[in-house]
C-alpha cells in the first residue's frame, strides 16, 4: 500500500512540474509576442515586489528592512523605466503594432495579440 502511496505521489509530481512549466513558458512566449522580449523579461522580475507585498500582507513583519523595501522599489522603477522607454523611442516596436517584413508578398501584423496576414501592396 506505501509503495503505490509514493509512486503516486511521485507521478503527481512529475505532472504538475511539468504542467507548471509549460504554463509559465506560454506565458511568457506569449508576453514576449504582445510586448518585446526585453519588457517581458524585465517584468519576471516583478515577483520580487510582489512577493515582498505578500510577505506584507501577510504580517510576516521579518522581512520589513530598509533594504528590501529599496530593493523592491529599485525592481519596480525599473520595470516602469523599461516600459517608458518602449513605448516612447520612435521607430521601435510599437506594443500596440509591430509589423515584421518577410521575403514574401504578405506580412504578418501583430495588433493586441491577434496575428492578420494583409497584403503589401
Amino acid at each position: 500500500m506505501f509503495n503505490f502511496f509514493n509512486q503516486f505521489v511521485t507521478l503527481l509530481q512529475r505532472h504538475q512540474g511539468l504542467l507548471d512549466n509549460v504554463i509559465s513558458d506560454y506565458m511568457w512566449l506569449r508576453a514576449v509576442i504582445l510586448t518585446n522580449a526585453t519588457v517581458a523579461t524585465v517584468g519576471l522580475g516583478l515577483t520580487i515586489p510582489l512577493a515582498f507585498a505578500s510577505d506584507i500582507i501577510l504580517g510576516k513583519s521579518d522581512v520589513l528592512s530598509t533594504g528590501s523595501v529599496l530593493g523592491a522599489l529599485i525592481v519596480l522603477l525599473g520595470f516602469v523605466f523599461v516600459n517608458i522607454g518602449a513605448t516612447s523611442i520612435p521607430g521601435s516596436d510599437s506594443i500596440q503594432t509591430r509589423r515584421v517584413e518577410s521575403a514574401d508578398e504578405e506580412s504578418p501584423q501583430v495588433e493586441n495579440g491577434d496575428v492578420q496576414l494583409r497584403s503589401l501592396d
